[in-house]
């Protein structure tokens, strides 16, 4: 009963927050491409389970105070259980200050859920926006009530190189992999934390000190752009894209399963992490192994969302994103143009 009543209280709050800052905008905008994460509890009358949300979405036209949404890519988990997005849209109302989402996912085994939330803006910052949303989700006849908070981050656009920290060259972008990216902790101590800061503000320009792996770790491109990841840590690395790992203390331990074997009878450039599968491989990007002061570039040729990880190091994530428009279209396989250097 006391874990109940601290559920309502947080529901109450949630909404509360978000309505005495909703004078407050967000920049989500249109023709844009976003990430939307965060976690939360799923209520019913017998049970509280822990729920979290991953999704990859891009925005369309903007009309009036109204701005349309479609969820691309994602995930959605409930406890053990985890879901794909199968067929989602949504809406950012007034000005983005609300964001509504509905329609259905789908388990590893093609059982489908429904789910709707409605979401109010709670706070902005340089980095993105905090949102709260509340909501249903029903599956296999129950109806959980969810409550998530989240935050919607966009993907910084290499149109905007002038304005970013994103490196071109003649022949596409540069990622790096930061110096110490293979210890979660950055450092072991305060002397070798002090060095590895000032290699990354070396690479990266930013002097503040962030759990980051990559940079730029969320970017935006056109299609048949070519990006070459260039290991500046110690250690070697590996890059592959795939589907799965949300922020569950698994990951954030580096004790997950990852399943180098994509799913079958899937449709192609789709894939999902199979039951008992933290991360899938999906088959569309694996750089072997990248050493360390060496690079690996590939070019990107087709439309949608590419989720990337370093199996060997799981908390290491980039997410690209490729597309000349808003258009919902599947990945395609890039085609590898060089490695090493």
């Amino acid at each position: 009963m006391k874990i109940v009543f601290a559920i309502s209280l947080l529901i109450v709050g949630v909404l509360t927050l978000g309505l005495s800052l909703n004078e407050a905008a967000a920049e989500i905008g249109p023709n844009n491409a976003f990430i939307l994460e965060g976690s939360g509890f799923a209520v019913t009358d017998d049970s509280i389970k822990t729920t979290e949300i991953d999704f990859a979405m891009t925005t369309g036209a903007k009309t009036g105070s109204r701005t349309n949404i479609l969820i691309e890519d994602g995930f959605v988990t409930l406890n053990e259980d985890d879901f794909i997005v199968t067929d989602l849209t949504g809406t950012a109302l007034r000005d983005d200050r609300f964001i509504r989402i509905s329609g259905t996912i789908e388990d590893s085994f093609g059982d489908e859920a429904s789910f709707r939330v409605f979401g109010r803006l709670i706070q902005n910052s340089d980095e993105g926006a905090v949102y709260g949303f509340t909501g249903r989700l029903t599956f296999e006849g129950e109806e959980h009530k969810i409550i998530y908070i989240t935050k919607l981050s966009e993907l910084t656009s290499t149109s905007l190189v002038q304005k970013t920290s994103i490196e071109e060259t003649s022949d596409g972008i540069l990622i790096h992999i930061l110096p110490g990216s293979s210890n979660q902790a950055i450092a072991l101590n305060y002397i070798e934390l002090g060095e590895i800061n000032r290699q990354i503000q070396a690479i990266t320009g930013d002097s503040s000190i962030r759990a980051r792996y990559f940079f730029p770790d969320r970017i935006s491109i056109e299609p048949g752009t070519t990006v070459t990841f260039v290991n500046d840590d110690d250690t070697s690395h590996r890059i592959v894209s795939g589907t799965g790992l949300g922020q569950h203390s698994s990951v954030l331990s580096g004790k997950i399963v990852i399943c180098e074997t994509p799913q079958e009878d899937l449709p192609e450039g789709f894939s999902y992490a199979g039951s008992g599968c933290d991360f899938t491989f999906d088959g569309r990007i694996d750089s072997g192994s990248i050493e360390p002061g060496d690079s690996w570039t590939v070019t990107l040729d087709d439309m949608g969302f590419y989720r990337i990880i370093d199996p060997g190091y799981p908390w290491m994530t980039v997410v690209i994103y490729s597309f000349p428009d808003t258009g919902s279209e599947v990945l395609g396989s890039p085609s590898v143009t060089q490695k090493g250097n």
